[in-house]
């Protein structure tokens, strides 16, 4: 009896360690991606009261993961790294309200786009500043620098010789502050974003759009298919579900 109650012992540690090893195999199967972002630019990525990562391209990042069957884990650099650190492959993807530009898409590879907006001027809320005067007759202009805003500003006020001083920031909260501080007149960013702080609280408004089409996507290095294409059958999936609509909609 003693021996086969041994036996019986050892077989069920033996399976018990078989399954816990087959688990463990199925787990270590995921790949694993890193995600570059800034953190900073609300509502897409940034931290929250509790110092919580989060935002729009945190949670369709996390739900594409999901549905795709991959890991994923992030990291925050300054705005001007991420697509450099993609090249290096110091990360995999990036993203985080990234508009796609003819001068992006010769470093990276994008996905097919999933969100659309505009430019917006901005002002003061108690500014009696429009949309023209905004830009023009000596008016200072805050940008984030290598934003679509701030390359706006430059080829088409700046290199034009309209009379104003244009003030670039390493990123968008900077931007913002320097307006509200009364250090500039106006800024321009995306629309999506400007709105998304003026519900907030701040003590901005908006007196013009500027029709340039901003499509959102992910950033791959060239020539990376297989996760190019999984970022896209992911978002074709979250949109299917609808998780993509609560997403967004718990942001905006």
């Amino acid at each position: 009896m003693q021996n086969r109650s041994a036996l019986l012992f050892g077989l069920i540690v033996l399976i018990g360690l078989l399954l816990m090893t087959g688990f463990a195999a199925v787990g270590d199967d995921k790949p694993t991606y890193t995600f570059a972002t800034e953190a900073a630019w609300a509502p897409w990525d940034y931290v929250d009261e509790d110092g919580k990562l989060v935002g729009i391209d945190i949670d369709i990042i996390r739900a594409i993961a999901e549905v795709e069957g991959f890991n994923v884990e992030f990291t925050t650099s300054q705005w001007s790294s991420l697509i450099p650190m993609v090249n290096m492959g110091k990360a995999d993807m990036t993203g985080g309200g990234m508009s796609i530009t003819p001068e992006r898409e010769e470093r990276v590879d994008f996905t097919d786009p999933y969100w659309f907006t505009e430019l917006a001027v901005i002002v003061r809320d108690d500014s009696d500043l429009n949309v023209f005067s905004a830009m023009t007759h000596g008016a200072r202009i805050s940008n984030q620098s290598n934003t679509t805003g701030a390359n706006w500003v430059r080829k088409n006020l700046v290199e034009k010789g309209y009379d104003l001083d244009q003030k670039l920031f390493e990123n968008y909260p900077q931007a913002t502050q320097a307006l509200i501080s009364g250090k500039v007149e106006a800024t321009v960013m995306d629309a999506t974003s400007a709105e998304q702080a003026i519900s907030a609280g701040k003590p901005i408004k908006i007196v013009g759009y500027i029709r340039t089409g901003e499509a959102y996507g992910y950033a791959v290095q060239e020539g990376d298919e297989e996760l190019l294409n999984t970022l896209n059958e992911g978002l074709k999936k979250i949109k299917q579900s609808g998780k993509f609509e609560e997403i967004i909609n718990e942001y905006l």
